[in-house]
Parts: C-alpha cells; sequence; structure tokens
C-alpha cells in the first residue's frame, strides 16, 4: 500500500493533443517506466478550470455547493481530508482561479499560488478569464483598465510577459519541498504552459521551428482566435496549435524531473501517482475556439494515467470515468475511509457508471450534460436550447427528435436541472467589496 500522493495536472491537456505517431501510454511512458494504469474514457466535470478542480480537489460536482466561486466551507476538501489524516501537504500552482482567493489553499500546509492582490481582485471581476465578453464587465474594463493592467503585472518569469510561471519554475518549487519530506506526503502540482498563450521556451520553438514566433504574437492570435477568428490566417492558427504542441512536450519533460527526483530520493514505490487535466481546447471544431460552454469530447476527454495504483484499476481502465473518481481513489489507496460527501466512485471496486456528468454556469445561467457511450444530451438554459447527440459508430450527430434509447441521459440532465440552485459569482469578499463600491460610484453597477 501507498503511503505518498502526487497529483499532477496540466491545465487545457487534450485527450487526443497527442502527435499521431505517438499514443498516450508512449507519451507517458517516456517518463513512467513502471506499472501504470492509462484510462481510455475520461471526463471532466465541466469545459474549465472553474468547474473542473471542484471536482478533483473536493469530491463534488462544480455547482453544487452553491456554485462557482470560492470554495465555501462546506465543501469538502481532499487537502483537509489527508491533511488531518496526518499526511504533510502542499500545493503548487499559478491559475488565478485555484488560488486563495477563491479558498483553494485551505488544507495545505504548505500552498504556492504566485498571485499578486491585483489578479485576485481582477479574477473576481471578471471570472471567465482576462478576454472580456461581458457587455457590462467591458464597459467598465474601457474605464478602468483593469485587462492592460493584468497583463502588464505578469512580469514573473526572467523579465518575460506570461500569464503563469513557468513549469520549470512549479517543478523546481515542487522539488524542493519534496526534498524536506520525511513523513508522508500529498503533492498537488499544477502546469499552466499548455493553456494559451503558449510560449514555451526557445529550446522546445526552436524543434518545431518557431523561434520567430514572438509572445506578443502569441497573444494577439489568441485574443483574436477567441473574437474574431475569421481574422485569423490558417497559418496562424497552425502556429497556435504546434505552440501548444511543444508547450505539451515542455511540460512533459518537467514532470519527469519530478518522477526522477522520487526514485532518486527512494520514494517512487511508494507514492500514488496520478497525471491528468482540467480540460481540453476547441481548435475550430464545430466552428469554434477555445472553452464554450459546450459539453463536446474535445473539451470534456482528458488523459489520466495513474501509476502505483491498487490492482483492481486494472479492471476499469476502459470504464466511463469522471474527475470525481480521484478523491475516492486517493482516500482508498491509502488505506482510509472514503468521506460519504465525495460523489465519486472508487474505480474498479464500484460499479461502472452508465453516464458521466458536466456542468457550467454564467452569470447564473447553467448548462448540464450527461454523455453516454452512446448519447450526449445537454440542457443548456444560458442559450434556452436542449440538444441531444448521436454517438454511435463513432460519430457526432445532433438528434432532433427524441430518442427512447437516450432517455436515461435526459432524465439525468433534467433531474440536476431541476435541483440546481446557482448564484452568479462576480464580486465576493472584503477586498471585492472595496472594488465593487467604487465602480458603484462610478455608475457601471
Amino acid at each position: 500500500m501507498v503511503k505518498n500522493v502526487l497529483l499532477i495536472t496540466v491545465d487545457s491537456l487534450r485527450m487526443d493533443s497527442i502527435p499521431e505517431e505517438d499514443t498516450q501510454v508512449t507519451l507517458f511512458e517516456e517518463i513512467i517506466d513502471g506499472p501504470s494504469v492509462s484510462f481510455e474514457s475520461v471526463f471532466a466535470t465541466g469545459p474549465g478550470t472553474t468547474p473542473s478542480f471542484p471536482a478533483m480537489l473536493t469530491g463534488t460536482m462544480p455547482l453544487s455547493y452553491g456554485g462557482l466561486g470560492p470554495l465555501l466551507d462546506t465543501r469538502p476538501k481532499l487537502a483537509s481530508y489527508l491533511q488531518k489524516s496526518d499526511l504533510e501537504t502542499a500545493g503548487f500552482q499559478c491559475n488565478p482561479f485555484l488560488s486563495n482567493y477563491f479558498n483553494y489553499d485551505i488544507g495545505y500546509d504548505v500552498f504556492k499560488d504566485y498571485q499578486n492582490p491585483l489578479m485576485g481582485i481582477a479574477t473576481k471581476i471578471f471570472p471567465r478569464g482576462i478576454e472580456i465578453n461581458n457587455p457590462k464587465f467591458q464597459r467598465i474594463d474601457d474605464v478602468l483598465h483593469i485587462t492592460d493592467a493584468i497583463k502588464k503585472s505578469y512580469q514573473l518569469v526572467k523579465g518575460k510577459p506570461r500569464p503563469y510561471v513557468s513549469a520549470e519554475v512549479i517543478t523546481d518549487d515542487t522539488i524542493k519541498w519534496l526534498d524536506k519530506m520525511a513523513q508522508p506526503f500529498f503533492c498537488w502540482t499544477h502546469y499552466m504552459d499548455v493553456h494559451h498563450p503558449c510560449f514555451p521556451p526557445e529550446e522546445y520553438r526552436k524543434r518545431y521551428d518557431m523561434t520567430d514566433v514572438t509572445q506578443t504574437d502569441v497573444s494577439e492570435w489568441y485574443s483574436a482566435l477567441l473574437r474574431e477568428p475569421e481574422t485569423l490566417s490558417q497559418e496562424e492558427i497552425c502556429t497556435l496549435r504546434t505552440l501548444y504542441k511543444a508547450a505539451i512536450e515542455y511540460t512533459f519533460d518537467q514532470i519527469g524531473r519530478i518522477i526522477t527526483h522520487l526514485k532518486d530520493t527512494g520514494r517512487y514505490d511508494d507514492t500514488l501517482i496520478i497525471i491528468t487535466s482540467d480540460h481540453g481546447e476547441l481548435f475550430g471544431e464545430y466552428g469554434q475556439y477555445g472553452k464554450p460552454e459546450r459539453m463536446y469530447d474535445e473539451l470534456l476527454r482528458v488523459p489520466l494515467v495513474i501509476e502505483n495504483g491498487p490492482d483492481y484499476l486494472k479492471d476499469a481502465k476502459n470504464d466511463l470515468v469522471s474527475l470525481l473518481d480521484i478523491p475516492p481513489l486517493i482516500h482508498d489507496a491509502l488505506g482510509l475511509d472514503v468521506p460519504a460527501e465525495y460523489e465519486g466512485r472508487i474505480l474498479g471496486k464500484d460499479d461502472p457508471r452508465e453516464f458521466i456528468m458536466a456542468e457550467h454556469e454564467v452569470e447564473g445561467d447553467v448548462i448540464v450534460g450527461a454523455r453516454s457511450e452512446d448519447w450526449l444530451y445537454e440542457g443548456d438554459e444560458i442559450h434556452d436550447e436542449h440538444r441531444l447527440f448521436d454517438l454511435r459508430d463513432g460519430g457526432f450527430e445532433q438528434v432532433v427528435r427524441e430518442h427512447p434509447d437516450a432517455a436515461t441521459v435526459r432524465e439525468a440532465v433534467l433531474a440536476r436541472l431541476d435541483e440546481l440552485d446557482v448564484e452568479a459569482k462576480y464580486l465576493q469578499g472584503d477586498v471585492e467589496t472595496d472594488v465593487e463600491d467604487r465602480l458603484e460610484d462610478l455608475g457601471y453597477l
């Protein structure tokens, strides 16, 4: 039985983002040479960071406990449970939506989120990200220029403007902390380099003949990709995709450093290693880019590889898996009781699920999806639409009429919509109240 846990998450890593000449197993085998289990049908609980990470770190659906926003005290937290079970806990990540401003630091003895106060304020005013697509917030930004200030504030690595610290920094800090650990630990390390705007180090850009591309080019292209993709050439879009691949290669080299360190220090065999992602990214599929509020496989399906896990995991490698299943697995692998509040299943022990659920929220309106092997049903209150997709025979065809074989996923979505009570959470907490007051004084709220 293992005594340590290393959870590694890579932001925006699509399941099918690995080059065609490789396979998921091949890529991971470059850094893991032990008995691992690679799962084929793993799905996030939403098409973005904020609706996905509650599953992995709290074992609950994102719109439970009042919906998106800061994690409430009443929501269970994996790190807190493990901390109370005498594991040393640490988190290393730089996504502002996973920072202490959103209470993701609770339960960690050491938590580095690399944020500055401006980012904490900005992410709650603009919870959908730096790219503003809400007319009310756009008017605010036109006056206060918060977006420009955010971008200028990100001078974190060698003077280059970037919206996150590099994988090398995250890896260095993770290894330094592991060096100090003489007792069982839980370590969560999250990488942002695969998240756009992708700009890996020169060595990796050179491998893909991308040395002439600048950080400014990438930022401008990606912003245009989300707002006006028709203004970009196919060459520019192709460049963004290539940099995405280069960033994946860079990130996995950094993950390899941590794995090597565990081996060199004799703790590899005692450590449950979980490597996964929170969501994918669209590159023109369905005529869309980025992370729209939809439940496409390109957004929800993610890789999951588990090393040094229980033998029974092999029985579930072809099952439908939700990221909700990660916290129960960790508890069970450590020999700890699985909290009743967790909504996931123990892979290989509990019965396989018939479908997975995913959901998201925009200004109080929600979208809920249920996906089985053969069907996807979306209940979309954001656009006031309900959609059914036929996934049989490997297709993805929207069906006009209801189908009796899809009744299970449809009923699951309708039941979830009926039970949800979600509030739009944009301005919250003491710091944000001060900002809200100033915005009201300007007449924008």
